[in-house]
């Protein structure tokens, strides 16, 4: 990263909330948008704690964003976030070494030409960009609530699917690359509104975040044929923008102030977006919450936020 547009994300943080001495977990640190991101809040003053799932590309990462750090050096975890086993060891790892965390940016997530499992035997696309979120957002929630306000950012996009067929969610019967991607985005869309209702009162607030159209490495394992060449044709077209200016969509979801955030909304370079389809129906909102907690192992007498939301009806 140059001086200058080391400078320019110093402005974009400014121009949001501060994050000076905030402790900030940001998952997919190691390239992409989660390392643009990790960048723009260590210039900003936060200790980000970097999750990533290679080692040698995570401490490459971890020595990029120390450089810029004007606070707390950054810190690296390991983990492959589509383990369940993974996502519970780095959520205790968090847990054991911060007694809060400010801000959770669940931005890791992938995408797969062939249908593939997960060690937990759940559809990877799903497991990846969904189950993972929602599992570790709930093991996080006790250090989000202890901050003054905890943040829950999570990245999806704005094409996520209009419509959700719960007989084929893992792809049982047909799968597609863009279609498990799209459902895994809807699953983000869907999870955000349900958490920020389940967890209102609490002082922890969750927005969903398109970056939009990046110039990132993302989908490398994509579709091939015409599809895949057209896809790599537009990555350099103005359409798509650079890394580390749509990270600035992320940051500024992550430290704008709540009464502007707007809690469970979905946002845009800094623009709330009209829910369509499928993401404005509460009922699948809750149902896609029982399936997820089934998936995920989770109690849902016990959890987390089970907990944090008795607690926030009873001060109400």
């Amino acid at each position: 990263m140059s001086v200058s547009s080391s400078v320019q994300d110093s402005q974009a943080v400014s121009g949001a909330g501060s994050v000076r001495n905030k402790v900030v977990v940001v998952t997919g640190a190691s390239s992409g948008l989660g390392l643009e991101t990790a960048k723009q809040l260590a210039i900003g003053g936060a200790e980000v704690v970097m999750i990533c799932r290679n080692r040698t590309r995570g401490v490459q990462a971890q020595s990029e964003v120390a450089l810029l750090a004007t606070g707390r050096p950054p810190v690296l975890m390991l983990a492959d976030l589509s383990v369940q086993a993974d996502v519970r060891r780095v959520a205790d790892e968090i847990g054991s070494r911060y007694d809060r965390v400010d801000i959770l940016i669940n931005n890791a997530g992938g995408a797969f030409n062939e249908r593939e499992q997960s060690a937990d035997g759940i559809e990877l696309t799903w497991a990846t960009n969904h189950i993972a979120p929602f599992l570790l957002t709930d093991l996080l929630l006790p250090v989000l609530v202890a901050a003054p306000a905890g943040r829950v950012v999570t990245v999806t996009s704005e094409i996520y699917s209009r419509k959700l067929d719960l007989e084929n969610l893992e792809g049982e019967r047909k799968y597609s690359y863009f279609g498990a991607y799209r459902a895994s985005k809807l699953g983000n869309v869907l999870f955000t509104r349900e958490l920020a209702r389940r967890i209102d009162g609490s002082g922890v607030t969750a927005v969903a975040v398109s970056p939009g159209p990046a110039r990132t490495n993302f989908g490398g394992g994509g579709p091939g044929g015409v599809m895949g060449v057209l896809t790599s044709v537009m990555k350099h077209t103005p359409i798509f923008r650079p890394a580390g200016e749509a990270a600035e969509g992320i940051v500024w979801a992550a430290t704008t102030p709540a009464s502007n955030g707007g809690n469970g909304g979905l946002y845009m370079r800094r623009k709330k977006l009209k829910l369509k389809g499928a993401a404005v129906d509460a009922s699948l909102a809750g149902a896609i919450w029982a399936i997820s907690e089934r998936q995920a192992g989770i109690d849902p007498d016990q959890s987390a936020v089970a907990v944090v939301s008795k607690r926030s009806r009873h001060r109400g």
